[in-house]
């Protein structure tokens, strides 16, 4: 998989889509260049919904908004100061923080923060896992890409 046209997808995201307030809205926003029957393109604002994504384990479940046409990469919301307590990544993938930052702790006891523009493979799909808490005062919004 080309990671490329994701991490541009990412950025064009957090360039296009307003900052999300504490009171997390149930859609983020992008725009659609596309070409119409004359061949003549066109910007378009388009809506992509975010909904709960239950994790068991989990008392405050990630919110998630699936990308049309991509293979299975979505947006993981976490609003700030949440925290996802143990668990493992669903699969191998990248972690691309499109907006805000979290912290997330290593079942070794090390802990790491991953800002806007970062980029993580998770592939700590069994044993104890980790945990990932959103920081500071802005949502956390994540683009996550599988990988094979």
């Amino acid at each position: 998989m080309r990671l490329l046209p994701a991490l541009t997808l990412a950025a064009a995201c957090l360039a296009l889509s307003p900052a999300l307030a504490a009171d997390t809205p149930t859609v983020i926003h992008y725009w659609h260049l596309y070409t119409d029957a004359q061949g003549v393109s066109h910007f378009k604002q388009e809506e992509l919904p975010f909904k709960a994504a239950p994790i068991p384990g989990l008392k405050d479940p990630p919110i998630m908004a699936s990308l049309p046409g991509a293979s299975s990469a979505t947006l993981l919301l976490l609003k700030a100061g949440q925290v996802e307590d143990w668990h493992n990544a669903p699969r191998k993938q990248f972690m691309f923080v499109v907006q805000g930052a979290s912290q997330v702790t290593a079942s070794d006891g090390t802990v790491k923060e991953f800002h806007a523009g970062e980029l993580v493979l998770l592939d700590d799909t069994k044993g104890k896992g980790h945990i990932t808490k959103a920081i500071g005062r802005t949502d956390h919004i994540g683009m996550a890409i599988p990988v094979q």
